[in-house]
């Protein structure tokens, strides 16, 4: 497979969907902080892996399916900030419908006009999902790729184990994407020029799978796999894994101390080189920097228009959540 690196065109573009998944992350911190929502699952430091990979995705041929942290790839595939937020508002509803005590909700993301199939609670069960969805696209000769994502604790479930041996077995045209947070390792001097060790277990991957281990905070890199990693699928050739390590890290926010939404606390969190080295965004930003496109106008711009469309969006969905009650 030849490398397949994005355009100076498609690199601003990416950037522009990383920042839009910043932003409305953010927002989601801010329900939380306000008492909205009692959980975030945030993809703050994943933006690249997920932008990255979902761009390449056919939008209402292919197949998606995210997991909870998945905020850039719902985006990205065409989900709107504003159905973000009523779909976290109506989540924390659901849970309050619950008996008191009961644990927080996941983000079930679901989008059925573009095919992303709604996530299940249970960890990992997604991808033997899109290793049935894509043995039935091969029987069907739909030139159509399966895409399942997942953390790294879903590796160590017995669905993943039969999710890989299925797909390799009849050799399905699915792409499966783990971000695997590497954000207490990348926080120490050792590893910070070289790749974390895998957190595959030694012959967790059958014979017939492409494996390849990415940067996923460097959006060039995700890019260029995922690109390869879908025409691979679409000619026929099989499934791909691709390994992301990514790191995270969470806004500075105020947040409720308890049941009392009067009395709050500063959540500060821990600084760490993590944070400050393998942000996607400002590795984006370099890279635009060094090819000479990067035009700080042109960001300001875009951050204050952006910032603008997702607060309107966040304000549109509370009112209509607060009147549909």
């Amino acid at each position: 497979m030849t490398s397949i690196a994005p355009p100076s065109a498609v690199l601003r573009d990416l950037y522009t969907k990383m920042l839009l998944t910043r932003i409305v992350d953010d927002c989601a911190w801010r329900l939380y902080a306000q008492g909205y929502i009692d959980f975030v699952t945030s993809s703050r430091g994943h933006e690249a892996a997920q932008v990255g990979s979902a761009v390449c995705i056919e939008v209402g041929q292919d197949f998606t399916l995210p997991y909870d942290r998945d905020l850039g790839v719902v985006l990205t595939i065409g989900m709107t900030p504003y159905e973000v937020f009523r779909t976290c508002l109506h989540s924390q509803r659901q849970q309050a419908e619950r008996k008191r005590g009961a644990k927080p909700s996941f983000q079930h993301w679901g989008y059925q006009k573009h095919n992303t199939i709604t996530g299940p609670a249970p960890v990992a069960t997604q991808l033997l999902h899109a290793a049935g969805i894509a043995f039935a696209s091969k029987l069907r000769k739909a030139t159509v790729v399966t895409i399942a994502y997942c953390g790294d604790d879903a590796i160590k479930e017995p669905d993943f184990a039969e999710g890989m041996r299925f797909a390799a077995q009849h050799a399905l045209p699915v792409v499966f994407i783990c971000e695997q947070d590497c954000t207490q390792i990348w926080g120490t001097d050792t590893f910070a020029t070289s790749l974390p060790p895998s957190c595959l277990p030694k012959d967790a991957l059958p014979a017939g799978i492409a494996y390849q281990r990415i940067d996923g905070t460097d959006i060039v890199a995700v890019y260029t796999a995922m690109r390869q990693a879908m025409q691979y699928a679409r000619e026929g050739h099989g499934p791909t894994f691709l390994e992301m390590a990514i790191t995270r890290s969470q806004p500075a926010v105020l947040l409720p101390y308890g049941r009392d939404l009067s009395n709050v606390v500063q959540y500060a969190p821990p600084q760490s080189n993590a944070g400050k080295l393998f942000d996607p965004l400002v590795r984006c930003q370099h890279i635009l920097q060094e090819q000479g496109i990067w035009d700080e106008e042109w960001a300001a711009q875009l951050s204050t228009r952006m910032m603008t469309e997702v607060e309107r969006a966040l304000q549109n969905a509370l009112r209509d959540t607060l009147q549909s009650k």
